[in-house]
């Protein structure tokens, strides 16, 4: 039988993922605004949405959101936490 690991168990909660992957979300853009919300619309875990800053383009925006996309899918599969990803293009400034 396996002895009860605090330390493990926390690398598996919600809240360490959730901060994990919004820390690679900042790897990836250092200059985006990262929200995370544990607000559930269907059967979700959590949500994260990254907001690059104006200057990204829209194909900028897809890259970021196809990286994010797969660390989402690998989180699935690794702890069977459904985290959605939305990049959203920065409004322009007028």
């Amino acid at each position: 039988m396996r002895a009860y690991n605090p330390a493990q168990q926390a690398k598996h909660s919600l809240d360490y993922i959730l901060t994990e992957f919004s820390l690679f979300a900042k790897e990836l853009c250092p200059e985006a605004t990262v929200e995370v919300t544990k607000t559930s619309y269907e059967e979700e875990d959590a949500n994260i949405l990254v907001r690059p800053p104006v200057a990204w383009t829209a194909e900028a925006c897809d890259t970021l959101e196809e990286c994010l996309s797969e660390r989402s899918v690998d989180i699935l599969l690794q702890t069977g936490y459904h985290i959605l990803v939305g990049v959203f293009e920065a409004a322009s400034k007028d």
